[in-house]
């Protein structure tokens, strides 16, 4: 291509605005002592997000002896950690449509990005100082996309992209992207949520998430995603020299792992059903 896609998106002004309500609820959930009440009424601003939120609660893995009908009782079950993240899922989902892309996944893709949040958020007080915790929701839901932004705009150019990715992974899929499209997915990111008016460090995430040797002032944060993303996808259990085994004890990486592999299957579900 002879124009980036960057600069194509730069130009033309297209990108997907971030729904007021998605902010609200990201505020909301994210202070330090988040008042259930206050989330409950962002969420009922929004009748649909509420309803897959109830449902979500209700369903086989969540539900209780008892079905729940309110969108409090469900955050109570659900807990503010999944909410949070579910419900920013479903708004931010609505924006996209990779549909046109057929080597792109989409359930693959809301399952990486919910566990890597997840995962992120479990590792967050180990690991990383209270202010560099408080955005590991976030920073692991939006870590990748970029990726999903380059697909909705660009599903030709990425189908071959990802197809090619596919039959040879041990190719950069960053470096296939930027033959592409002349930019990658980290770039994207950045662009989109710098538009969003989101927090640096979330936007750094994004923009650096595939730079292993980055050591800007995001750094812990950006690694703390990382090692998340890569514990996530090697089923909890790393090689021995991984930074991550040398930063945890033995002891909290069994717990930690017993509970994410856990909320894994729960996540699963709910990820086929955004898709």
């Amino acid at each position: 291509m002879s124009t980036s896609a960057l600069e194509s998106l730069q130009d033309h002004d297209t990108l997907p605005p971030l729904p007021y309500v998605a902010h609200e609820i990201l505020l909301a959930a994210n202070r330090e002592e988040p008042d259930i009440a206050e989330v409950s009424d962002k969420l009922a601003r929004e009748p649909g997000l509420s309803a897959r939120v109830v449902a979500m609660a209700n369903s086989a893995f969540f539900a209780g002896q008892q079905p729940l009908y309110s969108i409090q009782h469900a955050i109570m079950r659900l807990g503010l950690v999944r909410v949070r993240v579910l419900a920013a899922s479903v708004l931010l989902n609505k924006l996209f449509d990779p549909g046109r892309c057929p080597a792109f996944s989409a359930p693959r893709y809301w399952h990486d990005a919910i566990a890597t949040s997840y995962t992120a958020t479990r590792l967050a007080p180990h690991l990383a100082p209270s202010d560099t915790a408080d955005a590991a929701y976030i920073s692991g839901l939006l870590h990748n996309i970029g990726l999903l932004l380059l697909v909705h705009f660009f599903p030709g150019p990425m189908n071959e992209v990802l197809g090619e990715y596919g039959r040879r992974p041990e190719q950069s899929l960053v470096a296939l992207t930027r033959s592409a499209l002349g930019c990658d997915h980290g770039e994207a990111g950045r662009l989109l949520l710098k538009a969003w008016e989101l927090p640096e460090p979330v936007v750094a995430v994004a923009s650096h998430f595939h730079s292993p040797h980055y050591r800007g002032e995001h750094a812990e944060l950006v690694h703390l995603v990382r090692h998340a993303a890569e514990w996530h996808e090697a089923g909890f259990e790393l090689p021995e020299a991984h930074p991550l085994n040398r930063a945890l004890p033995a002891a909290v990486r069994a717990t930690e792992a017993r509970h994410c592999q856990r909320e894994t299957e729960r996540l699963a579900a709910f990820a086929r059903l955004l898709a």
